[in-house]
């Protein structure tokens, strides 16, 4: 297939956050439609003869991390199955009984996956595991800004 000629718009995209499994799941909504990211390489080590470079070869793997601001609704709540998006970032309220991604990490850990709809040719990017921050601040309207540290996979996926 012929690569898009439809110009993406954040109108375009959806966050989806999830814990091990996808069994629990939360759709980020009233977004900025700004979701950061970048694709790093690993560290190069440069190998040189004399103060030349003559090669290369691959270092540590980096973190890559992930932005993107919400309009703030809610920091908690308890009640029914209600979730909110810091608690699903933390794993704190109703999420608290959730089971994180990888046991191989101390913080709590989840998947953020990121689609470009495009008809029947929709853009996914996942992101897995990842250990989240986020800072609030007010404004009109306030705002909660979520940074993801990714401490694995970057996988996309497109039409075949």
């Amino acid at each position: 297939m012929a690569e898009s000629t439809t110009v993406k718009v954040p109108r375009d995209g959806t966050i989806v956050l999830k814990d091990n499994g996808a069994s629990n799941s939360y759709t980020v909504a009233y977004e900025n439609g700004n979701v950061s990211f970048g694709r790093e390489k690993a560290e190069r080590i440069v190998i040189r003869d004399r103060g030349v470079i003559v090669g290369s070869r691959k270092g540590d793997d980096p973190v890559l991390t992930v932005t993107f601001d919400v309009h703030m609704r809610m920091f908690t709540t308890s009640a029914g199955s209600d979730l909110t998006l810091c608690d699903f970032l933390d794993g704190t309220g109703n999420a608290s009984g959730f089971t994180k991604v990888s046991a191989a990490h101390e913080e709590w850990n989840i998947t953020i996956e990121f689609t470009v709809e495009d008809g029947s040719t929709d853009q996914q990017v996942t992101f897995s595991p990842c250990i989240c921050t986020w800072e609030f601040s007010e404004g009109s309207p306030d705002t909660i800004s979520v940074t993801a540290e990714v401490m694995g996979a970057y996988a996309a996926t497109g039409p075949s």
